[in-house]
């Protein structure tokens, strides 16, 4: 379940046809709005966020500059996560803990920029502690911290965690998005001020520099896989329009409406697609899933500027094998295996450094490295 904040209305639309219509599954993550509103799938609370998002839109602890200016969150850590499960629009703790499907929430560790997950088992504090940490955006809340971690939004370093759960091991994965299809993510307008707020901790700067890099692969990653029948995808039929702190209960409710009528649309299809009758055969895409393996030789402003460990993190985002290593004349070499499209992502991600600057680039395709299970650094 992507995030998106207000968006996520969307979701509770469809989640809540989901449960009207008896649709289980064993495993679920949410990232951001996708976690605090999804996190009601488990519980079994049919309409809760809808709910208590129309009834408390206009209080001035939820989602406010006054909020801000008082507790430090744009939505008050204590409303939001204490008052309101607890006392306001109780959250059942108890069917939580019951329901069998595991549930998982994803927050940016500030001193790596990666996105870490974690197992909520009882929705009780911690668990929501989590949930606020993937839901905290940058500047307009504080660094939550949990143990050793300190986190932020889950979205920021994994939108959309379709390759987590499958390496969790499922293999009949349903992604429920909050964009329509063919949206590409731009670079965040807000980044000179983030990057000020978050000086200490260069490598969140890093993440919230790369994150449209890295959603928008994601995406294509998503829709490569659709295509083959291989994911069910939900996604809205246009843009949604609605503004990310939305103080109108009417637009909340319209915006839930349309993840309704869109699940319904679907809800045939998708039960074919969890009985495993699908429409389209799975068929291997020769041209877009081929392995193959690069040698690159990049030009410019390459030496001195953090290269090769912005390839080294490249790489291991997209799960890609190689190296990369300094040359004596001030360029660099690399190295780097599997499909062409997951290499274009990873030079992407590369360039998208403010301080890298690759004027030339060499390429040629080489033959494959049998066996290769990392991508590390050479130094000389």
């Amino acid at each position: 379940m992507e995030g998106g904040a207000m968006r996520g209305m969307f979701t509770c639309g469809v989640i809540d046809v989901f449960m009207e219509n008896g649709i289980t599954f064993d495993g679920a993550v949410g990232i951001s709005a996708g976690a605090v509103f999804g996190c009601n799938y488990k519980s079994k609370q049919i309409g809760r966020p809808l709910r208590y998002n129309k009834t408390y839109c206009k209080d001035k602890r939820y989602g406010s500059i006054v909020s801000l200016l008082k507790s430090g969150d744009l939505y008050d850590a204590k409303f939001c996560y204490e008052d309101l499960p607890d006392e306001l629009d109780v959250f059942d703790t108890k069917t939580f803990k019951e329901d069998p499907m595991e549930f998982y929430v994803g927050a940016t560790d500030v001193k790596t920029g990666k996105c870490l997950f974690h197992k909520c088992e009882d929705g009780g504090k911690e668990d929501t502690q989590w949930m606020r940490a993937s839901a905290s955006m940058p500047v307009v809340s504080r660094i939550v911290k949990i143990g050793n971690n300190e986190l932020l939004d889950g979205g920021i370093a994994d939108s959309i965690p379709l390759k987590f759960m499958e390496e969790k091991g499922y293999d009949r994965n349903v992604v429920i998005l909050t964009q329509p299809k063919g949206y590409k993510k731009s670079k965040n307008k807000l980044l000179p001020l983030m990057r000020i707020a978050l000086k200490d901790y260069p490598l969140m700067v890093d993440a919230l520099e790369k994150r449209h890099v890295m959603y928008n692969h994601e995406v294509a990653d998503i829709e490569k896989k659709e295509a083959r029948g291989a994911i069910f995808v939900i996604r809205p039929p246009q843009a949604l329009n609605i503004g990310r702190t939305s103080k109108d209960p009417e637009e909340l409710q319209r915006v839930y409406d349309i993840g309704r009528s869109t699940a319904l649309r679907q809800l045939d299809a998708l039960k074919a697609f969890l009985n495993g009758e699908e429409n389209r055969q799975i068929k291997e895409d020769k041209d877009m899933d081929q392995i193959v393996r690069r040698h690159f030789r990049f030009y410019g402003t390459v030496q001195g500027v953090g290269f090769r460990f912005q390839a080294m993190m490249a790489a291991e985002s997209l799960g890609l094998t190689g190296w990369v290593k300094n040359e004596n004349d001030g360029s660099v070499t690399m190295e780097i295996q599997g499909s062409e499209e997951e290499i274009q992502s990873a030079i992407d991600l590369i360039a998208n450094s403010r301080f890298i600057r690759i004027e030339r680039t060499e390429s040629e395709l080489i033959p494959l490295v049998e066996h290769e299970s990392s991508f590390g650094a050479e130094y000389w």
